[in-house]
């Protein structure tokens, strides 16, 4: 079953917009890369990466952690995550009862299924770090980041998968998916560190005193940035 309204599965709206709209130096503050591409007026396109995980043995109630897409992709630049949406498949369920949709659809919001949901790489810093229900981790994921959230090209997103009871239907496979926004048509920002998107803006705006000033306390940070 699908899950896409805001009070359900999902998280609403489209936080990513903020980004677009902000002053250009307070993006700087949160991902001098993406404040590049704004002033580059380079496109975005969505972006689906998920995390998926099954459920196919009853005395198994934890799943291992995984990866987006079990780490067979990695994002290669900066990406502003701002929407999460969960699916619940029970394929054995009801399977050819014409109430399949309405049992799918009221399974998956009291599932009993719950989540913990973890920033890996560099660096690396937790969400969620105790079980939650899905419907709540997807529903508070936009609410979390107003502008935006911002991962870079060294992260990823890992999740591990509980069920908190008997589950009525094996296998039962939990898709949690991530859109996210990436600027296209380039391939100037893959791989690119803070520190190289920085030196490009100082180019473009050293006339922009608040700019400069952002800028110049992102350099003298004593930590790298």
């Amino acid at each position: 079953m699908t899950i896409g309204c805001a009070s359900c599965g999902s998280s609403g709206g489209s936080a990513s917009a903020g980004f677009l709209t902000v002053p250009i130096e307070d993006a700087a503050q949160w991902s001098p890369q993406l404040a590049l591409a704004r002033a580059w007026k380079v496109p975005w396109a969505p972006y689906l990466l998920s995390c998926r995980a099954t459920f196919s043995d009853p005395s198994i109630t934890t799943l291992p952690t995984v990866s987006l897409e079990n780490g067979k992709t990695r994002l290669t630049q900066v990406s502003i995550v701002d929407r999460l949406v969960f699916q619940i498949d029970q394929p054995n369920a009801f399977d050819g009862n014409v109430f399949k949709p309405q049992s799918d659809f009221y399974f998956g919001l009291q599932s009993g299924i719950e989540a913990t949901l973890n920033v890996d790489g560099a660096p690396r810093y937790a969400v969620a770090p105790f079980q939650t229900p899905i419907r709540t981790l997807a529903a508070m994921v936009a609410e979390a980041w107003p502008h935006g959230w911002v991962l870079g090209h060294t992260q990823t997103i890992n999740m591990a998968f509980f069920a908190t009871i008997t589950l009525p239907s094996l296998p039962t496979t939990v898709i949690a998916t991530y859109r996210m926004w990436q600027p296209v048509g380039t391939d100037e920002f893959v791989d690119m560190t803070a520190g190289q998107a920085r030196a490009e803006l100082r180019k473009i705006f050293n006339n922009n005193a608040a700019m400069m000033a952002v800028l110049d306390r992102a350099d003298s940070a004593p930590v790298g940035r």
